[in-house]
């Protein structure tokens, strides 16, 4: 069973259906109730994206809910949003910029569990503004033209962040799912 961290993302079924498709079973649980939540049923947790701009709220907010994921034990994968605050948990400096809206290519810098079966330069769905610097404690595992830090794992936990939106990527995100899944 996989845990769905719903942030508020208008892609919750493609995220669903990416899971399912994949024989696998999720369960959601919505941003304001994860404080209250049990995570040991879970084989892994996907965070996903938000309209939310982090550079224009509170972040010590969802720093303090999201605190349990610097000593979780099961493989996360944060999508967008999911990708920030990892970052920001673990040393990350974030910044607004032009907003980028569009199928880009990624370039894929290290061999790595989340990437295979995927060409490098193959594309993913980008909708976000906001970038984040590579923690310390993390690899940096593909960019792209308009985003350094489009991909990262940490150095010794399976948590891994994507900018894009793998889960509005076609085949390539399908991929990149059964490839998280195959972790959890």
């Amino acid at each position: 069973m996989i845990c769905i961290i719903d942030c508020g993302t208008s892609w919750l079924q493609e995220i669903k259906d990416n899971l399912s498709d994949s024989d696998y079973k999720s369960k959601v649980i919505k941003l304001d109730e994860i404080e209250n939540s049990d995570f040991k049923s879970f084989s892994g947790i996907v965070i996903s994206g938000a309209p939310t701009l982090l550079t224009q709220v509170n972040q010590q907010e969802y720093l303090d809910k999201f605190s349990f994921l610097k000593s979780i034990k099961i493989p996360v994968l944060g999508i967008c949003l999911g990708h920030q605050i990892l970052g920001l948990l673990h040393g990350s400096q974030i910044k607004a910029e032009k907003m980028i809206d569009k199928m880009e290519q990624i370039e894929i810098l290290q061999e790595n569990d989340l990437f295979n079966g995927i060409q490098n330069l193959s594309e993913f769905r980008e909708e976000h503004s906001e970038f984040i610097s590579l923690p310390e404690d993390f690899i940096h595992l593909a960019k792209s033209e308009s985003c350094d830090n489009e991909s990262m794992k940490h150095k010794n936990k399976n948590l891994f962040g994507v900018q894009f939106h793998p889960e509005v990527s076609g085949d390539n995100g399908k991929q990149l799912f059964n490839n998280f899944l195959k972790l959890c």
